[in-house]
């Protein structure tokens, strides 16, 4: 084994082990040493920014009155957005409507509903469980994310065991995934001078490099960033979806985590995942608002509406149901609140009449799919 030494850089951040043909990059321990990370002017007034922003949609959360409502829409964008960046293609009428049609769900649908399955699995075990965001809880968490698709080749649930490339980069070698995830574990969970914000922007990149499975690393080594800052207090939700910014500047993504190998650069890096955090905690924020502001002028609607106002309880309970299911069904519906089939019909025709739904498609009267286009137009508009 010859050990390269990485010359021409800021700081020196891992060395390169040369097996047979091949030279893997090691990277040392976290946090970043000689020196040490610089606090810079931008690095500074980013992190100030990011963390107002953080501040505002935490505070919108504890107000919303249906957190669990957002959460679960702003989880599945971030699901979306994740598996983009991987080359993953499905839309939110695909997630929407996987249980409603007669097709087989797609490779690529499944995959972001596993994303979602993740997440959930993971916040369990560290928020209900109590148990520390360790390997334990990564494990898991890829068990879940990878449990269909390329199942055999992606190897759920386990560290790799042979090597990989990653463009230029040929991350460590199999043995020593486990020590360096180990090492990782250990940074995330002993206390530290940086901020935690801070923090879980270099267990990311610290993450990627390792590059611990076959695949998948992408959206778990994203996924840690969102449970790293649930768990340190920082966010109360997972309603943040930095992958809405790293998607927008994705080779600015990957030039970043880049240059932190070749040039030491964790700086550069952390400068960039600031403004991911800044914009996508505005973008959330905006988001929210606007949802907030439907759901009001819904419920004004459904007021001020004579035919509607006669059955109001109702026809606020199928709202509520195309809240939590945009595009749905009224056999659908009537299940979810316990009305009649012909009384959940009513509010619909009169939905249709004022807009607020359409129809996604025609056929048989109890086949016909609705679609509440305010609703799915909000979590799809680019800001």
């Amino acid at each position: 084994m010859v050990k390269i030494e990485i010359r021409d850089a800021m700081r020196k951040t891992g060395d390169y082990e040369k097996l047979g043909d091949l030279s893997y990059f090691i990277p040392h321990s976290l946090p970043p040493a000689e020196p040490g990370l610089e606090l810079t002017t931008e690095i500074m007034t980013l992190y100030g920014e990011a963390s107002f922003s953080l501040g505002q949609l935490n505070e919108m959360s504890q107000r919303l009155p249906n957190l669990r409502r957002f959460i679960k829409a702003y989880v599945l964008k971030e699901a979306l957005l994740s598996s983009e960046i991987e080359g993953i293609h499905t839309t939110l009428i695909d997630v929407f409507t996987h249980t409603l049609n007669d097709t087989k769900i797609s490779k690529d649908t499944q995959l972001v509903l596993n994303y979602i399955k993740s997440l959930d699995v993971a916040l369990q075990m560290i928020k209900d469980k109590g148990l520390p965001l360790a390997s334990r809880v990564i494990l898991a968490a890829h068990e879940v994310l990878m449990e269909v698709g390329d199942r055999d080749r992606a190897a759920p649930g386990h560290y790799r065991q042979q090597s990989v490339r990653v463009g230029d980069l040929i991350p460590p070698p199999a043995p020593r995934v486990p020590e360096l995830m180990s090492n990782l574990e250990k940074y995330i969970n002993e206390p530290s001078d940086l901020p935690s914000l801070i923090k879980a922007g270099l267990a990311h990149i610290q993450f990627e490099t390792i590059h611990p499975f076959l695949d998948g690393n992408g959206r778990i080594g994203r996924l840690l960033i969102v449970l790293m800052l649930i768990n340190s207090g920082i966010l109360d939700a997972p309603i943040l979806y930095p992958s809405y910014y790293f998607k927008k500047h994705r080779f600015e993504y990957y030039q970043t985590l880049d240059r932190v190998r070749t040039h030491g650069d964790f700086e550069g890096w952390i400068a960039y995942y600031l403004k991911a955090i800044k914009d996508s905690s505005i973008d959330a924020h905006r988001r929210a608002k606007e949802i907030e502001l439907l759901e009001k002028e819904l419920k004004n609607i459904i007021q001020s509406d004579n035919k509607l106002s006669k059955v109001q309880k109702t026809t606020i309970d199928v709202a509520n149901a195309l809240f939590e299911a945009p595009v749905t069904s009224i056999t659908e519906i009537s299940n979810n609140i316990g009305k009649s089939y012909n009384t959940v019909y009513n509010v619909i025709k009169r939905f249709l009449y004022l807009g607020i739904v359409i129809e996604k498609e025609k056929g048989g009267k109890r086949n016909q799919l609705y679609r509440f286009e305010p609703y799915i137009s909000l979590l799809e508009k680019e800001y």
